[in-house]
């Protein structure tokens, strides 16, 4: 009749395989094959120590405890490597490391096998009842044993942490991951090592019972916590792979300003080589870069010029803490983005800005004036032509106020509460007296807010006026309709402008839907560019839609706003 102890550490073994075939379906995840080397190496384990309590004579029961002793160096081995490669630190097991790993195993083999010749793995044995029918041998360990155990409890401590640092910093899933590994070598490592001081009250060694649970905490790490699917080790990769091939310069430094990595990209910035830079202090490197970095824990943002490749270049220049755990500060992350380009395209616009908000618009008045002059003594021929050359100087300067007042607005307002039908009715009073012959009519609740500033009441001017200028139909009559409807989702407000004349061209709306204009296809003024910046500068967007009949609707889809938060009645643009 089989024993209870002999039952227990068979079922171990039992255990072991089946734990071990679960993680063999998925040998192909990182981690996998050495967790699988460690689970069956427990198992053969167990199973040799079951047989050593069946088995009657002393020199059997020697060999048993040999290749026990033998197997005992796969696991701890087998287990860091589980953890280098689960946490994402494959790299670490060079040749030259590996081999230095595996020193203190092969000899502790070796003299397993020869301790006859010198006694250091075990000096005598003895054998105790378990029960009638199961001894167990009761070897007295010497030097070279204790040493392994220490060597082994240094690797498992060392993985040990490396786990723990992954934990700090990981979500929940992980965190049960983490905690199944440590589980798994945790428990039968000190059950093991108090064993042998002789602490536990046991005559059996419980150590493979011990390989039961973890085999058990393993299977459902696998099974619920998706232990060989989803590793942090793919984590750290794509966090290594866009450091390494982000465009951005990136350079960590510690709290002393050390630094202690950089992107390839931020090594034109520097004249050393990576592996002399690190270590360097940031303030005899780039002293100007280390002048924007802020107080430990704090962030910073500003903009600075570095000279590369004898070149002046500007750049955004962010600095984020970096913690370690229980928030202490370990450093920072410096990113540096090239914005070159962009301050020269900023350049050219404020100055294209300028020249024609000022130096065209005061050029094109003395135009004005010279025509003027010049129309009250020409002929009428002449006359007609000076007309012309008088609306077309108009046009521009009409256009260039528009754009002036468009980008004073969206440089300096802020978006408040406004009530909808305060801003449209003065708007459609104006038109009205300036279109007599146009038919404009509006539909808008009072309580209807929207979110926005003084450059709206710009959008809603201009589409006003470009549906009486060019909505009129054959017959000359102009019909303009603007309606307000709420909208259940975003943005809130739909504000509809609709007119009954030819409509706008589909090339000048496919303009506005793309964003963009080329030489073969472009809108024929800025009216409409100046409507679409407004309104997505207030979040929302502008859409075209047309029926079966003549006309047009252009829409101005706003957000809503909640009207106990206005303050006052927004003043139109100029008005104190």
């Amino acid at each position: 009749m089989v024993t209870t102890p002999l039952a227990v550490v068979l079922l171990a073994g039992v255990v072991g395989m089946a734990v071990a075939f679960l993680v063999w379906l998925h040998r192909d995840r990182p981690g996998a094959g050495p967790l699988a080397t460690f689970v069956v190496a427990a198992s053969l384990w167990a199973v040799a120590y079951g047989i050593e309590l069946a088995m009657p004579g002393l020199e059997g029961m020697i060999r048993l405890l040999q290749v026990q002793l033998t197997l005992s160096v796969v696991i701890p081995v087998a287990w860091l490597v589980t953890v280098l490669e689960y946490t994402g630190h494959p790299g670490w097991l060079t040749r030259r490391r590996v081999a230095l790993l595996l020193v203190e195993p092969a000899l502790f083999v070796t003299l397993v096998w020869s301790n006859d010749a010198h006694d250091l793995v075990w000096t005598a044995t003895e054998t105790r009842y378990l029960s009638s029918a199961a001894v167990a041998l009761d070897p007295a360990f010497g030097i070279a044993y204790w040493g392994h155990l220490s060597y082994m409890l240094a690797l498992v401590l060392a993985g040990g942490l490396l786990l723990l640092r992954v934990m700090v910093g990981s979500n929940q899933l992980f965190r049960g991951q983490v905690l199944a590994l440590l589980v798994a070598i945790g428990v039968p490592t000190v059950v093991q090592s108090l064993f042998v001081l002789g602490v536990l009250p046991v005559d059996f060694d419980p150590t493979s019972l011990s390989y039961v649970a973890s085999g058990v905490v393993l299977s459902v790490a696998i099974l619920r916590t998706k232990l060989l699917d989803v590793a942090p080790v793919t984590r750290e990769l794509g966090r290594e792979a866009i450091f390494t091939e982000l465009d951005d310069q990136v350079v960590i430094v510690d709290e002393q300003l050390r630094v202690v990595d950089v992107n390839g990209a931020a090594m034109a910035l520097f004249e050393r080589d990576q592996d002399a830079l690190l270590g360097r202090p940031l303030t005899e490197e780039l002293p100007r870069l280390a002048e924007t970095v802020p107080d430990p824990g704090q962030r910073a943002q500003t903009e600075m010029s570095l000279e590369r490749d004898g070149a002046l270049r500007y750049y955004d220049v962010r600095a984020t803490p970096l913690y370690r755990a229980y928030g202490v500060v370990s450093g920072h992350l410096i990113s540096l983005r090239d914005i070159t380009d962009r301050r020269q395209r900023e350049q050219r616009l404020d100055v294209l800005n300028r020249l024609l908000r000022h130096d065209i618009r005061n050029e094109m008045n003395v135009v004005q004036g010279n025509a003027d002059m010049l129309r009250d003594t020409a002929g009428p021929e002449e006359r007609e032509r000076i007309q012309r050359i008088i609306r077309t100087v108009d046009g521009i300067v009409d256009r260039s106020n528009k754009i002036g007042r468009v980008t004073e607005a969206l440089e300096s307002e802020r978006h408040r509460p406004m009530r909808l039908r305060s801003l449209l009715e003065p708007v459609v009073a104006e038109a009205r007296e300036r279109y007599p012959d146009a038919t404009i009519s509006l539909s808008c609740d009072r309580d209807v807010w929207i979110e926005g500033g003084p450059s709206v009441i710009i959008a809603f001017e201009e589409l006003i006026e470009n549906a009486a200028d060019h909505g009129a139909a054959d017959d000359g009559s102009v019909a303009v309709e603007i309606t307000v409807e709420r909208t259940t989702g975003t943005p809130g407000v739909v504000v509809r402008v609709s007119d009954d004349g030819p409509g706008i061209a589909a090339h000048e709306r496919e303009v506005i839907r793309s964003g963009t204009e080329t030489p073969l296809k472009h809108g024929s003024g800025v009216g409409l560019w100046l409507v679409n910046w407004i309104v997505r500068n207030l979040g929302g967007r502008m859409a075209f839609t047309e029926d079966e009949q003549s006309g047009t609707s252009v829409e101005l889809q706003v957000p809503a706003a909640d009207p106990e938060t206005a303050e006052v009645e927004s003043p139109r643009p100029g008005e104190d």
